[in-house]
């Protein structure tokens, strides 16, 4: 099967992952970078060479969506370029991976959803984590039937917020950022895969501080505005009769000992690793059984970002549906919004968008997409 040429727009913070996964997966061939400080696009290109990952060269976004031999565009950007840059390419018959958001409002999501539709390409969209060794043996736990059937679950993903390791943190605390779509996202992605559509939501949110102080060395010291929830405490209702306990916070400045994700079944309990992460243990307590670690079923441990690209390339090179889709994206855009929606009514949400959970991977160890 033949690889896609891949343009790189946004050549920032997180961009040095996606090169790795371009260096290595077969799916994935680097043509371009682009960037709108020249520089920072130049360096994406010094590291896919250095590294022996491709030849990449600079070019203008412009440039890059009228290079017939560039096939997938991934855009890394900033939340609020995502919906641009990303119909842009659609519309110029490319193929998009985007970091997530997909969007930052339903409207710009949808709005993506009907471009790629109309013009014969896919979208997927981060988190891939899912697509982990982790995500994918704890699934194939449930679908197993061996500790019946899910009926509540757990999902915590708090933290300080990225005022101290980000160099530019100001867009996190602006729409399509906030713990909800920065790292609440992980766990809700996860969540998803795992139990499929949510049906109804109710949630508290809040806001600890209207302002920010960056600890990070390039802007230390320097005040930000905070236009968005910095904490959401929330409960999830599945399609499946799933009730989930759901928090995400970058309130929480010191320790704490909260599980990172447990899903409870009527014949036992299943507890996963981080779901920012690819690989981890996974952990199964069958009733009236003892604790046990459960071997890995699949493969994917690498901490690398793009395999969900790297799916979406196999995926329309064998005529298959993208598991990182787009429409998965938009329901978890969905989700997060309707907490919003429902921390500021005062009520419950009834969500108007549903998803497919995706196929598992291949059973196997294998790093790559066999499929």
């Amino acid at each position: 099967m033949e690889a896609m040429n891949v343009g790189i727009v946004g050549c920032g913070m997180i961009a040095g992952d996606y090169y790795k996964a371009c260096g290595e997966s077969k799916w994935l061939n680097p043509m371009a970078c682009a960037d709108l400080v020249q520089s920072r696009a130049e360096a994406g290109c010094i590291a896919f060479k250095d590294n022996g990952w491709g030849e990449p060269s600079v070019c203008s976004y412009d440039e890059m969506l009228a290079n017939k031999d560039i096939e997938l565009i991934f855009n890394i950007t900033t939340p609020k370029a995502h919906h641009p840059l990303t119909l842009a390419a659609l519309n110029a018959g490319k193929h998009v991976y985007l970091e997530k958001p997909i969007a930052v409002t339903r409207e710009q999501g949808q709005e993506l959803l009907a471009a790629a539709k109309a013009n014969n390409v896919r979208i997927g969209c981060a988190p891939d984590t899912w697509l982990g060794c982790g995500n994918q043996t704890a699934r194939a736990v449930l679908d197993s039937g061996i500790i019946g059937e899910p009926t509540a679950a757990s999902f915590f993903f708090v933290g300080g917020g990225p005022d101290g390791y980000h160099q530019d943190p100001e867009f996190f605390y602006q729409a399509g950022g906030g713990p909800m779509f920065d790292v609440g996202v992980y766990s809700v992605s996860h969540a998803v895969n795992l139990l499929g559509a949510v049906k109804r939501v109710s949630a508290f949110t809040k806001k600890t501080w209207t302002e920010r102080t960056i600890l990070s060395e390039k802007k230390k010291g320097q005040k930000m505005k905070v236009e968005v929830p910095t904490h959401v405490s929330a409960n999830l209702e599945f399609a499946n009769g799933t009730i989930a306990t759901f928090m995400t916070s970058f309130d929480v400045r010191g320790t704490h000992s909260l599980p990172l994700m447990e899903i409870y079944c009527t014949e036992g309990s299943l507890f996963l690793p981080d779901p920012n992460g690819f690989g981890g243990q996974v952990t199964v307590h069958v009733k009236d059984g003892e604790k046990k670690v459960v071997e890995h079923t699949h493969g994917h441990s690498k901490g690398v970002r793009g395999v969900g690209a790297a799916d979406l390339v196999a995926a329309v090179r064998n005529g298959r549906d993208t598991r990182a889709s787009g429409e998965v994206a938009y329901h978890v855009l969905d989700i997060g919004l309707s907490l919003y929606d429902s921390a500021d009514t005062g009520s419950a949400v009834e969500l108007a968008s549903t998803m497919d959970r995706p196929a598992l991977m291949p059973e196997g160890l294998v790093e790559d997409i066999t499929d």
